[in-house]
């Protein structure tokens, strides 16, 4: 589960921009599946007010902000009372800019993982949630992904297993069993 901040949005966006190619990989990884992204209605407003402005555009920022509104696996969070009790709370203990408490206090009420490109975000928030830069978040989903562990009961007959360990690496299934 993931909480992206609009600075890796805009980043993947303005191709001018240093780091756009990884944010571009990471946002199309992400959205490909779909995994959960936690997002709070926030983002719409910075993706259409920056790229407006960016662009000198404004039906062209508005149109990437719906864009991005129907991603797969968006799961949109409203700025309600909690919410920004929780984004004041973070915000003041943790020296955010207010937005970017809007985008910690969603990651932490979801549990997600923070990306960013947001230097305060990446340094201050690492005690209270997982924060990663796109590449990091990019090369931490293919490593999953090349690799997953697990256990798992088997039960047939004539089996000298009780249990087995189940390892799987890029669609090589390898059972070990404990004796």
């Amino acid at each position: 589960m993931f909480t992206i901040d609009a600075s890796v949005h805009i980043n993947a966006l303005n191709s001018r921009e240093s780091g756009s190619a990884e944010s571009q990989a990471f946002l199309e990884r992400v959205h490909r599946h779909p995994f959960p992204v936690f997002s709070p209605t926030l983002l719409l407003v910075e993706i259409s007010a920056v790229l407006a402005r960016v662009f000198d555009d404004s039906e062209r920022g508005i149109s990437l902000a719906r864009a991005v509104y129907a991603l797969p696996g968006q799961i949109w969070v409203p700025l309600d009372d909690a919410l920004a009790e929780e984004a004041a709370r973070l915000g003041a203990k943790y020296r955010l800019r207010g937005a970017d408490a809007v985008y910690a206090a969603v990651a932490h009420r979801h549990r997600a993982t923070l990306v960013t490109l947001d230097r305060q975000q990446l340094e201050r928030l690492p005690p209270v949630l997982t924060v990663r830069r796109p590449l990091e978040a990019l090369e931490h989903l293919n490593a999953s992904d090349r690799l997953s562990v697990g256990w798992k009961e088997t039960s047939k007959s004539g089996s000298t297993c009780a249990r087995s360990y189940c390892l799987t690496r890029r669609r090589t299934h390898v059972r070990l069993c404990l004796l």
